[in-house]
């Protein structure tokens, strides 16, 4: 049989999307029947395929991302929503890369940051080839926004847009809205959403008229990697190697900015404060992330990483760590979860996007937002489970974790997604 031929585009080498896509890719080239290539268009990443292989087009790629947000400034509301919101109206047109030209499926990740515009997103969908298109984010359902942030307006077109400096039923939301709205009908086009949240928060658009379903895939991770059983340390001396307390429970909090309120670090500490109220000195936080913040102190002891882009060390810290705790305000399907999870972590988490999906009783808790007392009262009742207990629950998470999330599973479901899309191409 022929090979399927996959061509995977990304507008960063960096970040959730990438680490998903290129996982996916690496899955695909050991599944029989499918060859797989993953293309970004970075400028600042040694990925070995990227469009911006050459000093001109290290120049143009910049110019065409710093060209979307100058032109944004006369819309935006603020500074702080001006890498929140993409028109889509910078881009390059991809369709004339050999790559391209020469695939069988076109799968489409995060295209932002003036990768594709919606012109050269239109562009390829009249290629007539299929183009899979997995949603990191709400941008494809949306007027611009990667995170709506409560507001519910793409339900019914958008307008009166929050992030704009003069919102109204006819503002730039809409006009995105209304430019996305031919493109998501085209016959051409798979969607996939990463968690059953987004597919429902996808389907409210009022307009939307699909020609296929939504599909729900998770994205993989290598849970042969993250395996608490290969470990060529035990925890003792890694604990040791990292300085942390013997005699105390890790708590492992994890944020590339930690600066950004919408990733709850200010809950954490919250979180913090409460457990060391109800039970003094018998905990120890791990922070992962840069840009802590000067206002936010933590009243136990706590281990300070700076930002980690080490795999290998990321995995040391969820060995040494007793439970991972997020308290992100907005969420898909993070893979610091999934990766928790299959090194044995039960996971505390507020109950937002993908999160209920993937935190179920007893593997962790997901909660209401902003309820610590209720993170805390699940932490408090988990210390004082037996050594037998814990072991059961650590198992039950990585075994959760492989059912769902291994690159086979998920590398077959694409796989089987691309062999009917191709069909329906051929009728």
């Amino acid at each position: 049989m022929k090979s399927v031929n996959v061509v995977h585009l990304n507008a960063a080498g960096s970040g959730g999307a990438y680490v998903a896509a290129q996982r996916l890719n690496d899955a695909l080239n050991h599944y029989e029947g499918v060859h797989s290539q993953h293309w970004i268009f970075e400028y600042q990443s040694h990925h070995t395929r990227r469009w911006a292989n050459t000093y001109w087009k290290k120049w143009w790629a910049f110019l065409l991302h710093a060209a979307e947000k100058l032109d944004f400034l006369r819309f935006e509301k603020s500074k702080s929503v001006r890498f929140a919101f993409s028109h889509g109206k910078t881009g390059i047109n991809p369709k004339h890369w050999n790559v391209i030209r020469n695939a069988d499926v076109i799968h489409l990740h995060w295209i932002n940051k003036g990768f594709i515009s919606l012109q050269g997103l239109q562009e390829l969908l009249e290629m007539g080839k299929p183009v899979v298109w997995t949603c990191h984010d709400m941008w494809p359902f949306t007027g611009g926004c990667y995170h709506p942030r409560g507001c519910d307006h793409f339900a019914s077109g958008c307008g009166n847009c929050q992030y704009l400096t003069s919102p109204s039923d006819s503002d730039l939301s809409s006009v995105v809205f209304r430019s996305k709205s031919k493109l998501l009908s085209a016959e051409s086009l798979h969607l996939v959403t990463p968690s059953l949240w987004l597919k429902s928060a996808g389907i409210r658009r009022s307009d939307l008229s699909l020609k296929h379903d939504i599909e729900v895939i998770p994205n993989p991770i290598d849970t042969g990697y993250f395996d608490p059983g290969l470990m060529s340390k035990s925890k003792l001396e890694l604990r040791n190697a990292w300085k942390l307390p013997p005699n105390k429970h890790v708590l492992l909090f994890i944020s590339a900015n930690l600066s950004n309120e919408k990733k709850g670090f200010a809950e954490f500490a919250a979180l913090s404060a409460e457990l060391e109220r109800r039970q003094p000195g018998l905990w120890h936080a791990v922070v992962v992330g840069n840009r802590w913040p000067n206002h936010i102190q933590l009243p136990l002891t706590y281990t300070q990483t700076g930002l980690v882009n080490s795999t290998d060390v990321l995995k040391e810290l969820y060995f040494v760590s007793d439970v991972y705790v997020t308290t992100s305000h907005e969420e898909n399907l993070p893979t610091t979860v999934m990766e928790a999870q299959c090194m044995g972590l039960p996971v505390v988490a507020f109950a937002v996007g993908g999160i209920p999906e993937m935190v179920l009783p007893p593997l962790g808790y997901s909660g209401d937002i902003l309820n610590v007392p209720a993170m805390a009262d699940w932490l408090q009742g988990w210390r004082d489970c037996s050594i037998q207990e814990k072991a059961q629950i650590s198992l039950s998470n990585r075994k959760h974790a492989i059912s769902k999330y291994s690159q086979e599973t998920v590398a077959e479901q694409y796989a089987s997604l691309y062999l009917k899309a191709l069909e329906h191409r051929k009728q």
